[in-house]
């Protein structure tokens, strides 16, 4: 059985898929009816001590075992004393998730300190600015190596404000930027403009960073395997990477993105003129300089890398449907005038995803019953508990965050109360005609967007929570006072649902890294089955697969994995 295959069916086991169909705001709206099997870690969940307060939060020790580095402490030998009473039950359930899921240390790629200060970017946040600081020289070892004389072209795919696609023009590369809103693409033409009277300014002083292109400069290996990469050896700089004697050039297009618009406007932008060649300004980051053109010859396939930094929803899977669609045309040139050589995407946004999105790999669609994946779990593919305790500002964001979740809980039956009660005056129907089975575990209802979102102060405590929830939905608590459950005014009640409740919520996000990793693993071994059906069996046009860890989720890059596809033929780290 695959390690994808594993990984579902440990979703779709009992302890998984309770945690997984059941949010904290159902299970409070439920009264509190638990899953026979949650019964022993529920009760270890409630107990606090005397002065109403848990010696040590067992959310938090939940989240250090599945934070610890060794297995000696995974195992349960040498377990810190706040790890201790952690059910027997919840810890096997932790090292199964531990031991599935995909490895997200980043890998090492050259000098990336250096490489960030030659493509920064106004305008850039510090995780913005290590992304694409390491995106790029990432994708600038991979021509570096394999194809420095054929791929010229680049298609930034949900270009953004552009700061991918300026980095990429200043190693040498023709670059078009595509996004499909229009305050994006305009953003990114003022961004662009700023830097080039910035770099004109540094030019004429003869303080020009870029210097002269060094058209000898050499790339070792660059940092990709067959699968998911963790370490490589250090190679060229951004700041030395100058990959052709001819610099690059930028063109920003809005277009309404997916696999057929996609490949249309590469087409358009390579062959637009009446003789084949674009012309174009030769660039020195921004700066024009004179003499140098674009040409693209009809005799072959014009050879282009797909990218996407943080593509969002069905953008991934669109760019990826586009690259395997020009893939398997044949390579005649009256067939495939470009051809798509390479891709590199990394992607987010799960719960955008269209439903012909997942499955997408044989071995999930095979199955009987088709595999699923319901939105609560794609919300959820999104968090990165193992970042939450990194520092005393992400402990304190993440006790804030989890308080957010459980009061708003332990709102759900006033807020049920106060919906029931405008249905039977408006006549109208409850939340039952939305889509049950889907926005199941989801803990999405009308009531919670009525509440809307409140401020950070009104988490300060319980209180003032109550105070502003009730404030802002108009409800007076008294004229409903014997509909409410106990805990509403019972302190010590209330705090032993809480320390529950938080449990519950951190063991539901522990579960996002493993859906995440099977999501990606499904795109992989699709594009590893559609890229050996394909048309032409020529050893030529083989292209290895793999997925490798970019960012450092750290700095905040929580969706830090990019999907590669590169020719067998360019070199490759074991």
């Amino acid at each position: 059985m695959s390690k994808l295959e594993l990984i579902y069916q440990q979703l779709c086991s009992l302890p998984a898929s309770e945690l997984l169909s059941i949010h904290p705001n159902d299970l409070a709206a439920s009264g509190f009816q638990l899953p026979g099997s949650w019964k022993g870690w529920w009760e270890w969940g409630t107990s606090i001590d005397d002065q109403n307060t848990p010696c040590f939060p067992r959310w938090m020790s939940i989240l250090h075992y599945y934070s610890a580095t060794s297995d000696d402490q995974r195992t349960g030998n040498q377990v810190p004393s706040n790890q201790s009473s952690i059910p027997p039950d919840l810890k096997v359930l932790i090292d199964e998730i531990v031991r599935a899921q995909l490895s997200r240390d980043p890998v090492t790629i050259g000098n990336t300190s250096e490489s960030g200060n030659a493509c920064r970017s106004y305008g850039m946040s510090p995780k913005k600015e290590h992304e694409v600081s390491r995106m790029s020289e990432y994708i600038g070892q991979l021509l570096c190596s394999g194809s420095t004389d054929t791929l010229h072209h680049i298609v930034d795919v949900g270009s953004g404000q552009g700061y991918l696609s300026r980095a990429l023009q200043n190693l040498g590369l023709h670059v078009l930027a595509l996004d499909s809103n229009e305050i994006q693409t305009s953003g990114a033409e003022r961004w662009k403009a700023k830097e080039s009277a910035r770099r004109q300014k540094q030019f004429k002083r003869g303080k020009d960073a870029q210097g002269v292109p060094d058209s000898k400069h050499h790339c070792i290996d660059p940092p990709f395997r067959s699968h998911v990469a963790t370490s490589v050896p250090a190679a060229c700089t951004a700041s030395k990477i100058i990959i052709r004697s001819h610099m690059g050039s930028l063109t920003h297009q809005t277009i309404r993105i997916n696999s057929l618009t996609l490949e249309s406007s590469i087409h358009e932008w390579l062959f637009s003129g009446k003789d084949q060649i674009a012309s174009c300004t030769s660039m020195i980051g921004d700066l024009p300089v004179d003499g140098a053109e674009r040409r693209i010859h009809r005799g072959k396939p014009v050879p282009v890398m797909m990218v996407a930094l943080h593509a969002c929803g069905s953008l991934t899977p669109d760019v990826l449907r586009a690259f395997l669609s020009n893939h398997r045309r044949p390579s005649a040139p009256s067939v495939r005038i470009w051809t798509a050589q390479a891709l590199v995407v990394v992607g987010c946004c799960y719960n955008l995803m269209a439903l012909e999105d997942f499955p997408l790999s044989r071995s999930l669609r095979e199955r009987t019953p088709v595999a699923t994946l319901p939105l609560a779990s794609r919300h959820l593919a999104a968090q990165i508990p193992s970042q939450w305790l990194r520092n005393e500002k992400s402990t304190r964001e993440t006790s804030l965050a989890i308080r957010k979740v459980v009061f708003r809980a332990l709102l759900q039956p006033v807020l049920e109360i106060i919906g029931a009660q405008e249905a039977v005056a408006n006549h109208a129907a409850t939340s039952s005609s939305y889509h049950v089975e889907e926005l199941r575990g989801a803990g999405q209802t009308p009531e919670n967007r009525r509440l809307g979102k409140l401020p950070d102060a009104a988490y300060k405590d319980w209180e003032t929570f109550l105070n502003h929830a009730t404030s802002k939905t108009d409800v007076r608590l008294d004229q409903i006072a014997a509909q409410l459950p106990v805990y509403i005014h019972n302190e010590h009640r209330r705090r032993q649902l809480e320390s529950a409740l938080s449990v519950l919520h951190v063991l539901r996000c522990i579960m996002g890294p493993l859906i995440e990793s099977l999501i990606l693993l499904d795109r992989y071994e699709w594009i590893r089955e559609e890229l050996s059906q394909s048309s032409e069996v020529r050893e030529s046009s083989a292209m290895d697969v793999g997925l490798v860890n970019l960012f450092d989720q750290a700095t905040g890059s929580g969706r830090n994995v990019a999907i590669v596809i590169k020719p067998r033929e360019w070199p490759s780290i074991i």
